[in-house]
């Protein structure tokens, strides 16, 4: 709770556009105001709620979500319902299929591409896991149980 509460006093890091909500129909609003527009489609992970167990998984297929921006919504722990909600510039939602290769457990993942890491933090963890550098390759990231990405559907990459 103590970590939920630091991060909610935290303001937005460049470039950023962030929210809390508390309850669905606050992740429904703040996601319209923060696309200004009414037209948005979520997208959550296809996965079992205890999550999906640790083994190798072949990728089956990557979809490209069509959508011109993201808000990308991740549960934190506190007695309630509390999500904290932002938004990138230069990031690209997609779709992933798995197979599980010792269960065959085929599983949906939500991922997140952000293209654009020249403002990031030097120090920041994916960094260091991936031995790359603000500016340097996009960094990309599954979606876990729970957390969920709204899509501006107004206008598609294509036309932007």
């Amino acid at each position: 709770m103590e970590e939920t509460l630091y991060m909610c006093g935290l303001p937005p890091k460049s470039g950023e556009a962030k929210f809390w909500a508390t309850s669905l129909e606050a992740l429904v609003e703040g996601s319209m105001a923060a696309h200004r527009t009414r037209n948005i489609q979520p997208l959550t992970s296809d996965l079992p709620c205890s999550g999906a167990p640790k083994q190798p998984y072949t990728v089956r297929a990557v979809h490209p979500v069509d959508g011109s921006s993201f808000v990308s919504c991740h549960d934190h722990n506190y007695p309630y319902t509390v999500y904290m909600c932002h938004n990138t510039a230069s990031t690209r939602a997609y779709m992933v299929e798995m197979e599980g290769a010792r269960s065959g457990l085929v599983v949906t993942v939500a991922a997140i591409c952000h293209t654009d890491t020249s403002h990031w933090d030097a120090e920041h963890f994916s960094f260091k896991v991936l031995g790359t550098k603000p500016g340097g390759a996009p960094i990309c990231h599954y979606l876990p149980y729970g957390h969920n990405v709204w899509v501006n559907m107004e206008a598609n990459r294509s036309s932007s």
